[in-house]
């Protein structure tokens, strides 16, 4: 992005639905006031049982949990399981990409509410991946900073599109991650900011090293078959969210103001991967669950393959699958 078109995208994310509408909803999801999951949410055992490496990672992850994340993984079906699946695959990469004992890789969870998955992952590597993550609503920072090594993650208190490679190298605190990120993770983020995806994919490329990988989980629409779509609502609703929610909890948040807002920005399957693969030259589907996806991109096809190779199996019982082939690439 040159400055003009930067400013421009900056300006709209500072005025969309997530920082002037939804700031006091976000306030009290991220505090643990509202929309409070009425058990721990857990990982499957026939997930876990695929590797000793996995089910360690899942401990770590829940021990560090904070309410945003909690609220996130009781809301989206299996997505404990899948932020276990793409966190140890990165670990993995990373012990095979390293050389040097000293060596180190960079991770960013963008607007990734209160850390968790960027604390687990520094923490379960030990430093060997490096991690960054923002929030505009100070009480993720104040969940951010209960569980933390200050040397292996960071926290930006801000909208993420403050993020930039020069804002990075001028604060002496952010200053390892000025040459890019290996890695970058977006949680849901963009429907909230609007549906421009093109633009909101050119401000993360940007960001991202030439041979990263970014890992992208969007909600989507179906305009050719909205009762598909309603559907998979349904399950998501009476099969999963009840497990943690009430009835009359589930029914507040698909009426809510959030809802609309999330639906005003939201793209469908087409738009996200016309928009990836406008900025990168590799696009796979790693994850489907109910209306929920997530995509991995990258310039460097054989990095992404390898990444790939060292995923664990996802777990989505068929029920909840959109997609009959899941992993594939686009």
């Amino acid at each position: 992005m040159d400055n003009i078109e930067y400013q421009r995208y900056r300006e709209s994310c500072i005025n969309s639905p997530r920082i002037k509408i939804l700031h006091e909803y976000f306030r009290q999801l991220s505090s643990g006031e509202s929309q409070v999951p009425r058990q721990p949410v857990r990982a499957s055992e026939d997930f876990l049982s695929q590797a000793t490496d996995l089910s360690k990672y899942h401990h770590l992850l829940c021990q560090n949990m904070g309410p945003m994340v909690h609220h996130f993984c009781a809301s989206v079906p299996f997505s404990l399981e899948e932020h276990c699946r793409t966190g140890i695959a990165c670990v993995r990469l990373a012990h095979t990409l390293a050389k040097e004992d000293n060596d180190y890789f960079t991770y960013y969870g963008l607007s990734a509410g209160d850390g968790t998955r960027e604390r687990t992952i520094a923490e379960y590597s030990n430093g060997l991946i490096r991690t960054l993550t923002d929030s505009p609503t100070i009480e993720n920072m104040k969940s951010f900073s209960y569980s933390c090594n200050p040397d292996y993650s960071k926290f930006y208190h801000g909208i993420f599109c403050d993020i930039t490679l020069e804002f990075l190298s001028l604060q002496p605190e952010f200053n390892l991650y000025k040459n890019g990120f290996d890695f970058i993770f977006i949680p849901i983020v963009f429907p909230f900011y609007g549906p421009d995806r093109i633009t909101q994919i050119k401000y993360v490329s940007d960001l991202i090293k030439q041979d990263g990988l970014v890992i992208c989980m969007e909600k989507l629409k179906d305009d050719q078959d909205i009762s598909k779509y309603h559907k998979f609502e349904k399950i998501k609703d009476q099969k999963f969210k009840v497990n943690y929610f009430l009835d009359e909890e589930i029914s507040f948040k698909e009426q809510s103001l959030l809802k609309g807002m999330s639906d005003a920005g939201q793209v469908d399957f087409t738009t996200i991967i016309n928009a990836l693969k406008y900025h990168f030259e590799h696009v796979y589907l790693i994850w489907n669950s109910a209306n929920f996806y997530e995509f991995v991109a990258s310039h460097n096809g054989d990095r992404i393959e390898q990444f790939i190779s060292l995923l664990p199996k996802p777990y989505v019982p068929m029920e909840f699958r959109a997609e009959e082939h899941m992993l594939r690439k686009l």
